[in-house]
């Protein structure tokens, strides 16, 4: 069983909604979902790079007079883009540990909570569902697809927001959700 709901998001329920099953994802299913994000850092810092070699630095040897010195350093942008893709899947991986799946008796949700802020929800309208679909993983952990848009293009990667990912037991979610579907 995953640990227990911060109070932040269980006062946020109303006095008669009913918890039927809460979980957490594996932080590891999410920085593997961020990692073809390396391929795009990797291209950008190269340019990057590529731009301030090839226009001489800012040194003594500079290929530019004057104010056109500072032409070098257009290519930091390209630098510190290619950076942030490089930690894309840390803070994916972060962003699993403050998440929580929640099947109540009257939503399916997404929580998102962190310190000192109000939790921010992901409420799943009857009209987008479907029958949760559930798919497990080569790692042995399952994912439950509950959206008809990620249901309906199986050759599209389900987004973040599409379902529940990287739980230990999809069966039990499921469960809940076809009873918080059908009371």
């Amino acid at each position: 069983m995953s640990p227990a709901l911060p109070v932040e998001i269980v006062s946020l329920l109303a006095p008669e909604e009913k918890i039927l099953w809460h979980g957490q994802p594996r932080p590891s299913v999410f920085m593997v979902r961020g990692l073809p994000n390396l391929a795009y850092g990797v291209t950008w810092s190269v340019l990057g790079a590529f731009w301030y070699h090839g226009s001489g630095g800012i040194g003594q040897y500079s290929a530019f007079e004057g104010w056109w010195r500072l032409v070098p350093l257009l290519s930091l942008p390209f630098i510190l883009t290619g950076f942030s893709f490089f930690f894309y899947p840390i803070r994916l991986a972060a962003r699993a540990r403050h998440t929580w799946y929640l099947v109540t008796n009257r939503r399916i949700c997404i929580a998102e909570w962190h310190k000192n802020k109000t939790p921010q929800f992901r409420i799943f309208s009857a009209s987008e569902m479907g029958p949760p679909q559930i798919v497990k993983r080569i790692d042995g952990l399952y994912d439950v697809i509950l959206t008809l848009r990620a249901q309906n293009n199986p050759h599209l990667k389900p987004g973040l927001d599409s379902g529940f990912f990287g739980l230990e037991d999809g069966e039990a979610a499921a469960g809940a959700v076809n009873v918080a579907l059908n009371p």
